[in-house]
């Protein structure tokens, strides 16, 4: 069954519209009977006790770190050429140039991931209506401060970069949700697909369980034998089209650690949105053009990718993820984690200028999962409902009962209040950690007539049927909370993203 995470739905009634009638029906009974009545709707359960306070913070919030020691884009090192004996054009979609050895790229198709975007989750308001200020939003974040980077890995010549990165987003997301380091399988994701031109790579593990590493370690030589033979051009030799092992994918499934829940496209987006995103908590799976080398210059603790104005063409690249960011006058790095192993970079990781990405970036994703096991206190599992809420009364962010706001307009998240005292400014406490706050903002967006209120713990909106097949009444209420605040749609549901 497919499942996402979804949100508390209430259902509120709306005034009835008037319908037109001819002048001369004026003042006459049957009037009142075009007009079309609203659709009734139960009235959900209430709680009208006061809120709670969040538990304590399990850990001070990490303190925003030092500028790493950074250039100029026109102050960057020349970028390294690939040694003419490389051999970069006998790997399926061609190789790259490391520093010390090759890694296989993905196909110009296969970077355009899930095309169609027919799973996407879609904003249901626009950004650049309810938006934070990017003045809220810290110079510098860096996602291993925060304990919750998996691994960095190493891909060798099988040409799955699509896997790798995504199971580097994924690890991330199971950490930030369950609050427990997390491994999950790259072979369990490239066996669901296998191809460095298919596009899929995403839509191929969608809703799908997710597995542990530990269960299935990467095999280098496996993972490329499963390639189609059509495919493999002059490194056929080594193996190909091999029948994937789907007893050892179910048994997975099986022991899952988690699940794929949720996946979101931007195409190329400016440089505060990416900031927020990743500011939020989420790492996001940028999908690049490469030149024939992509080796890491610098001082060690700030290596970083030279900007480069040309590539080899045809459109074949790489998949990686951006997992902070460092914001100067001069313009804005990202921090990529790699999948070229730990010597590549500093430890893995490098970063790479804003220009770099709007030049060349192809597609930026983010994902989402969620954990079978959660941490005490970790954020609580979203339900959802179909019934309506008394005046005064917003649904609840995580238990959907309807409930008095907060103090600062924002809907309770699981009968919690956000307490800022504790947190750096821009941040507030909701599960015993400090998350970005949501905007102090209200509106409506006139082109579909959803409505916001929002305060630092979240937004409740008020969403017309249309945008809802759900809605038992004319009118649905819905919330959101901190830092996950904006409404989207995903197939059918909403949902809760960054």
């Amino acid at each position: 069954m497919r499942k996402v995470r979804v949100l508390g739905l209430v259902v509120v009634l709306s005034a009835a519209t008037v319908a037109c009638h001819d002048s001369a029906d004026a003042g006459h009974d049957g009037a009142d009977a075009a007009k079309p009545a609203s659709k009734p709707a139960n009235v959900g359960p209430a709680a009208h006790s006061p809120p709670k306070r969040p538990p304590p913070l399990r850990a001070p919030h990490p303190p925003v770190p030092a500028l790493p020691d950074l250039p100029e884009l026109d102050k960057q090192e020349a970028a390294e050429e690939a040694p003419p004996d490389a051999h970069l054009d006998d790997e399926p979609c061609k190789a790259v140039w490391t520093g010390s050895t090759k890694a296989s790229l993905a196909c110009a198709k296969a970077l355009k991931f899930d095309a169609k975007q027919e799973a996407g989750a879609e904003l249901l308001v626009p950004r650049a209506l309810l938006a934070r200020a990017p003045s809220s939003l810290p110079q510098v974040v860096d996602h291993r401060l925060d304990m919750t980077e998996g691994p960095v890995r190493n891909q060798g010549l099988a040409p799955s970069c699509t896997a790798f990165s995504e199971a580097t987003a994924l690890d991330h997301a199971l950490a930030r949700w369950g609050g427990k380091p997390a491994s999950t399988s790259v072979m369990q994701i490239w066996a669901r697909y296998h191809s460095p031109s298919e596009e899929s790579a995403l839509a191929s593990n969608l809703t799908h369980p997710i597995g542990d590493e530990h269960d299935w370690p990467f095999d280098e030589d496996e993972a490329s034998n499963w390639v189609p033979c059509a495919m493999k051009g002059k490194a056929h030799q080594k193996g190909c089209g091999k029948r994937v092992d789907v007893a050892r994918v179910k048994q997975l499934e099986q022991k899952a650690i988690g699940e794929f829940t949720k996946v979101e496209y931007f195409g190329k987006p400016d440089v505060t949105m990416l900031e927020a995103k990743i500011a939020a908590g989420q790492d996001l799976i940028l999908a690049i053009e490469v030149p024939s080398a992509l080796v890491p210059k610098g001082k060690r603790g700030a290596r970083y990718i030279p900007h480069y104005t040309r590539t080899p063409g045809g459109g074949e690249g790489h998949a990686l993820v951006l997992s902070g960011y460092a914001n100067y006058p001069h313009g804005t790095y990202f921090l990529a984690h790699n999948s070229w192993g730990n010597t590549w970079g500093d430890g893995g990781y490098a970063w790479i200028h804003m220009a770099t990405i709007s030049r060349w970036g192809k597609q930026l994703i983010a994902v989402d999962a969620e954990p079978v096991d959660r941490a005490p206190g970790k954020r609580p599992r979203r339900v959802r409902g179909a019934f309506t809420c008394a005046a005064g009364l917003v649904p609840d962010s995580i238990t959907g009962t309807c409930a008095p706001p907060c103090p600062d307009h924002s809907p309770r998240h699981d009968d919690v209040c956000a307490v800022g005292a504790d947190c750096p400014k821009d941040y507030v406490n909701l599960t015993g950690e400090c998350v970005l706050a949501a905007p102090a903002a209200t509106g409506t967006d006139k082109s579909t007539s959803i409505s916001w209120t929002c305060g630092a713990g979240g937004c409740s909106y008020k969403v017309p049927k249309f945008i809802d097949d759900a809605c038992s009444g004319d009118v649905c209420e819905t919330s959101c909370p901190a830092p996950d605040f904006h409404l989207a749609k995903m197939s059918k549901a909403l949902v809760c993203v960054e």
